[in-house]
């Protein structure tokens, strides 16, 4: 597990909106698994050749805040929870729910986009679902406010823990899901990750976190914790 070396003492508790996506996700997750049908509801993940459709909308949302099985949410809730906090008080309240919520519709926008490439017929028909989009948005918001700070992550060995910059680190992964997105073009069901909604998602929250940095230069760093 990735978790920040260093205590940077913001309260978790007062970053609202992190509460509330954070038990938002965990009840959702309740939600689909008590589905009598045993299908998880299913039925409100995001569907791309429904969206083409102006079918539906309403699943971009709903897909936001479901989760395939348990190791899926704990691993979204895990990384959402070491690095929410420091976005959310950076940030804002308001910007930090916009630019989680629109990573997470860009996600899935550029996921459907990218099955109207697949060779493959009937591959926009499969359903979506996951933070990972939207969490990938706030990466890169953490990446660009917070470049310096530090993470723990496993050695190669996962015996001990090494130290790693936030931003490179979150760099790192960018790049390799990037290069997961683009051979997935030509190998759609070599995995069962939408990797061009964490592309998306990304893509989104550094356009936000850029702007924002432009503007704040680095006065959000002096925001009373």
């Amino acid at each position: 597990m990735v978790y920040e070396a260093e205590t940077d003492r913001i309260p978790f508790i007062k970053q609202y909106f992190s509460v509330i996506i954070l038990a938002a996700n965990i009840f959702v997750f309740i939600w689909q698994i008590m589905d009598p049908a045993g299908d998880m509801h299913i039925e409100a993940a995001f569907v791309p050749s429904d969206f083409f459709e102006g079918k539906n909308y309403w699943t971009l949302i709903s897909s936001m805040f479901m989760h395939g099985d348990i190791v899926h949410i704990i691993m979204n809730m895990w990384f959402f929870f070491v690095i929410t906090d420091n976005c959310e008080h950076g940030m804002g309240h308001i910007l930090y729910l916009i630019t989680y919520l629109a990573s997470g519709f860009f996600g899935s926008f550029l996921h459907a986009l990218s099955t109207l490439i697949v060779p493959i017929s009937g591959f926009e028909d499969i359903p979506s679902l996951g933070a990972s989009g939207a969490i990938f948005g706030l990466m890169a918001v953490y990446a660009i406010l917070y470049p310096g700070n530090k993470f723990n992550i496993p050695s190669s060995t996962g015996m001990t823990m090494r130290k790693v910059g936030a931003g490179v680190f979150i760099a790192t992964y960018f790049i390799a899901e990037l290069t997961y997105a683009i051979y997935s073009i030509t190998a759609p069901f070599g995995s069962q990750t939408a990797h061009f909604a964490h592309v998306g998602g990304f893509i989104a929250g550094a356009i936000i976190a850029l702007v924002f940095k432009g503007i704040k230069g680095t006065s959000y760093k002096k925001k009373p914790k």
